[in-house]
Protein backbone atom coordinates (compact mmCIF):
# COMPACT_ATOMS: atom_id res chain seq x y z
CA UNK A 1 0.00 0.00 0.00
CA UNK A 2 1.23 3.57 -0.62
CA UNK A 3 3.32 4.93 2.20
CA UNK A 4 4.12 1.54 3.69
CA UNK A 5 7.74 1.23 4.85
CA UNK A 6 10.07 -1.11 2.98
CA UNK A 7 12.92 -3.16 4.34
CA UNK A 8 16.33 -2.73 2.72
CA UNK A 9 15.87 -6.03 0.90
CA UNK A 10 12.43 -5.08 -0.42
CA UNK A 11 13.74 -1.73 -1.64
CA UNK A 12 16.58 -3.44 -3.50
CA UNK A 13 14.20 -5.89 -5.19
CA UNK A 14 11.96 -2.99 -6.19
CA UNK A 15 14.86 -1.07 -7.75
CA UNK A 16 16.25 -4.08 -9.63
CA UNK A 17 12.79 -4.80 -11.08
CA UNK A 18 13.01 -1.63 -13.17
CA UNK A 19 14.38 -2.34 -16.70
CA UNK A 20 16.72 0.65 -16.67
CA UNK A 21 18.32 -0.62 -13.43
CA UNK A 22 18.57 -4.32 -14.19
CA UNK A 23 22.39 -4.19 -14.04
CA UNK A 24 22.37 -2.63 -10.58
CA UNK A 25 24.24 -4.58 -7.91
CA UNK A 26 24.22 -4.20 -4.14
CA UNK A 27 27.18 -4.95 -1.91
CA UNK A 28 26.58 -4.76 1.80
CA UNK A 29 29.31 -4.95 4.36
CA UNK A 30 31.04 -3.44 7.32
CA UNK A 31 33.53 -1.92 7.68
CA UNK A 32 33.11 0.09 4.52
CA UNK A 33 36.76 -0.18 3.54
CA UNK A 34 36.20 -3.89 2.79
CA UNK A 35 34.01 -2.84 -0.15
CA UNK A 36 36.42 -0.31 -1.60
CA UNK A 37 38.54 -2.65 -3.68
CA UNK A 38 37.98 -0.66 -6.89
CA UNK A 39 37.65 3.03 -7.79
CA UNK A 40 34.27 4.70 -8.16
CA UNK A 41 33.15 7.88 -9.91
CA UNK A 42 30.52 8.73 -7.31
CA UNK A 43 29.67 7.63 -3.78
CA UNK A 44 26.29 8.47 -2.26
CA UNK A 45 25.48 8.67 1.44
CA UNK A 46 21.69 8.70 1.30
CA UNK A 47 19.91 9.34 4.60
CA UNK A 48 22.32 7.11 6.47
CA UNK A 49 24.40 9.42 8.67
CA UNK A 50 21.95 9.15 11.57
CA UNK A 51 22.67 5.41 11.64
CA UNK A 52 26.40 5.86 12.19
CA UNK A 53 27.47 4.95 15.73
CA UNK A 54 29.61 8.07 16.12
CA UNK A 55 31.14 11.04 14.35
CA UNK A 56 34.43 9.13 14.36
CA UNK A 57 32.85 6.36 12.30
CA UNK A 58 31.64 8.92 9.77
CA UNK A 59 35.10 10.51 9.60
CA UNK A 60 36.58 7.07 8.98
CA UNK A 61 34.14 6.63 6.09
CA UNK A 62 35.05 9.98 4.57
CA UNK A 63 38.74 9.08 4.76
CA UNK A 64 38.15 5.60 3.31
CA UNK A 65 36.25 7.04 0.34
CA UNK A 66 38.78 9.77 -0.42
CA UNK A 67 41.38 7.76 -2.39
CA UNK A 68 38.74 5.74 -4.25
CA UNK A 69 35.99 8.22 -5.17
CA UNK A 70 35.97 11.45 -7.21
CA UNK A 71 32.59 12.85 -6.14
CA UNK A 72 30.70 12.42 -2.89
CA UNK A 73 26.96 13.11 -2.70
CA UNK A 74 25.17 13.38 0.62
CA UNK A 75 21.49 13.63 1.45
CA UNK A 76 20.43 13.96 5.08
CA UNK A 77 17.82 15.67 7.20
CA UNK A 78 18.61 19.35 7.61
CA UNK A 79 17.37 20.01 11.16
CA UNK A 80 15.35 22.81 9.53
CA UNK A 81 11.61 23.23 9.16
CA UNK A 82 10.13 25.48 6.50
CA UNK A 83 6.62 24.92 7.87
CA UNK A 84 5.22 24.45 11.36
CA UNK A 85 4.10 20.89 10.62
CA UNK A 86 7.78 19.86 10.26
CA UNK A 87 8.91 21.32 13.58
CA UNK A 88 7.87 18.28 15.66
CA UNK A 89 10.17 16.10 13.56
CA UNK A 90 13.16 18.33 14.30
CA UNK A 91 12.42 18.21 18.02
CA UNK A 92 11.82 14.45 18.02
CA UNK A 93 15.14 13.75 16.33
CA UNK A 94 16.99 15.90 18.86
CA UNK A 95 15.15 14.15 21.69
CA UNK A 96 16.18 10.71 20.40
CA UNK A 97 19.77 11.86 19.98
CA UNK A 98 19.76 13.13 23.58
CA UNK A 99 18.77 9.67 24.81
CA UNK A 100 21.27 7.90 22.55
CA UNK A 101 24.10 10.10 23.82
CA UNK A 102 23.68 8.53 27.27
CA UNK A 103 23.79 4.93 26.07
CA UNK A 104 27.02 3.03 25.48
CA UNK A 105 27.64 2.99 21.71
CA UNK A 106 27.63 -0.79 21.65
CA UNK A 107 24.07 -0.91 23.00
CA UNK A 108 22.48 1.59 20.63
CA UNK A 109 19.91 0.09 18.24
CA UNK A 110 18.00 3.25 17.37
CA UNK A 111 17.51 4.64 13.87
CA UNK A 112 18.76 7.94 15.31
CA UNK A 113 22.27 7.58 16.72
CA UNK A 114 24.42 10.40 15.35
CA UNK A 115 22.59 13.61 14.50
CA UNK A 116 24.73 16.17 12.70
CA UNK A 117 23.75 19.48 11.16
CA UNK A 118 24.71 20.23 7.55
CA UNK A 119 27.35 22.65 8.83
CA UNK A 120 28.89 19.94 11.00
CA UNK A 121 28.90 17.42 8.13
CA UNK A 122 30.62 19.92 5.82
CA UNK A 123 33.28 20.60 8.47
CA UNK A 124 33.85 16.89 9.08
CA UNK A 125 34.11 16.15 5.36
CA UNK A 126 36.52 19.05 4.88
CA UNK A 127 38.92 17.59 7.44
CA UNK A 128 39.01 14.42 5.34
CA UNK A 129 39.83 16.16 2.06
CA UNK A 130 36.39 16.88 0.62
CA UNK A 131 35.39 20.28 -0.81
CA UNK A 132 31.75 21.37 -0.87
CA UNK A 133 30.75 22.20 -4.47
CA UNK A 134 27.06 22.94 -4.06
CA UNK A 135 24.18 22.36 -1.68
CA UNK A 136 20.44 22.89 -1.50
CA UNK A 137 17.48 22.38 0.81
CA UNK A 138 14.37 20.57 -0.42
CA UNK A 139 11.01 19.97 1.23
CA UNK A 140 9.91 16.31 1.08
CA UNK A 141 6.53 15.32 -0.24
CA UNK A 142 3.80 14.97 2.37
CA UNK A 143 3.68 11.22 1.72
CA UNK A 144 7.13 10.70 3.29
CA UNK A 145 6.32 9.36 6.74
CA UNK A 146 9.71 9.35 8.47
CA UNK A 147 8.79 12.42 10.45
CA UNK A 148 5.56 10.90 11.70
CA UNK A 149 7.29 7.68 12.73
CA UNK A 150 10.04 9.42 14.67
CA UNK A 151 7.67 11.88 16.29
CA UNK A 152 5.42 9.00 17.28
CA UNK A 153 8.32 7.34 19.10
CA UNK A 154 8.89 10.38 21.32
CA UNK A 155 5.19 11.26 21.67
CA UNK A 156 4.39 7.79 23.00
CA UNK A 157 4.08 7.33 26.76
CA UNK A 158 6.58 4.49 26.34
CA UNK A 159 9.29 7.10 25.71
CA UNK A 160 9.79 8.03 29.36
CA UNK A 161 9.77 4.35 30.35
CA UNK A 162 12.62 3.81 27.92
CA UNK A 163 14.37 6.86 29.36
CA UNK A 164 14.09 5.50 32.91
CA UNK A 165 15.38 2.09 31.80
CA UNK A 166 18.47 3.66 30.25
CA UNK A 167 19.13 5.95 33.22
CA UNK A 168 18.74 3.08 35.69
CA UNK A 169 21.33 1.14 33.72
CA UNK A 170 23.72 4.08 33.75
CA UNK A 171 23.28 4.52 37.51
CA UNK A 172 24.14 7.42 39.77
CA UNK A 173 22.14 10.61 40.21
CA UNK A 174 20.39 10.99 36.86
CA UNK A 175 17.78 13.56 37.91
CA UNK A 176 19.20 16.27 35.65
CA UNK A 177 19.40 13.94 32.66
CA UNK A 178 15.82 12.79 33.24
CA UNK A 179 14.58 16.38 33.45
CA UNK A 180 16.44 17.20 30.23
CA UNK A 181 14.99 14.21 28.38
CA UNK A 182 11.50 14.87 29.73
CA UNK A 183 11.78 18.45 28.47
CA UNK A 184 12.66 17.25 24.97
CA UNK A 185 9.55 15.06 24.96
CA UNK A 186 7.36 17.87 26.31
CA UNK A 187 8.58 20.18 23.55
CA UNK A 188 7.81 17.54 20.91
CA UNK A 189 4.33 16.88 22.32
CA UNK A 190 3.58 20.60 22.46
CA UNK A 191 4.67 21.06 18.84
CA UNK A 192 2.35 18.24 17.72
CA UNK A 193 -0.60 19.49 19.75
CA UNK A 194 -0.12 22.96 18.32
CA UNK A 195 -0.97 21.56 14.89
CA UNK A 196 -4.44 20.57 16.06
CA UNK A 197 -7.52 22.74 16.07
CA UNK A 198 -9.21 23.12 19.42
CA UNK A 199 -11.66 20.33 18.66
CA UNK A 200 -9.17 18.04 16.85
CA UNK A 201 -8.28 14.74 18.47
CA UNK A 202 -4.64 13.66 18.83
CA UNK A 203 -4.76 11.18 15.96
CA UNK A 204 -5.63 13.90 13.49
CA UNK A 205 -2.96 16.18 14.93
CA UNK A 206 -0.32 13.49 14.37
CA UNK A 207 -1.57 13.05 10.81
CA UNK A 208 -0.53 16.66 10.16
CA UNK A 209 3.12 16.02 11.08
CA UNK A 210 5.47 16.43 8.10
CA UNK A 211 9.03 15.23 7.60
CA UNK A 212 11.60 18.00 8.02
CA UNK A 213 13.48 19.55 5.11
CA UNK A 214 16.30 17.61 3.48
CA UNK A 215 19.83 18.88 2.85
CA UNK A 216 21.52 17.70 -0.36
CA UNK A 217 25.18 18.37 -1.09
CA UNK A 218 27.87 17.51 -3.63
CA UNK A 219 31.54 17.30 -2.65
CA UNK A 220 34.66 16.88 -4.78
CA UNK A 221 37.86 15.23 -3.66
CA UNK A 222 40.70 17.60 -2.91
CA UNK A 223 43.82 16.20 -4.55
CA UNK A 224 47.10 16.49 -2.71
CA UNK A 225 49.93 18.31 -4.44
Amino acid sequence: MPGSPLTVGQAQVNLKSKPQLDNLTFRLGCPLIDLLDIDYHVAVLLHCIYYFPSTEALSDTFRALHPRVDTLCISEYSLQSSMSSQHPHVLAVLAQQALESIKPISESRSNVRTVLSPRAIVALAGKSGWHLVRERIITPDASLQDGRWEVGTVYSSQWMEDVDAVLNQVGGDASRQRAWLAATRDATVAAVDRLADQDTIHRKAMDKVRTMDVWCAVFRRILED
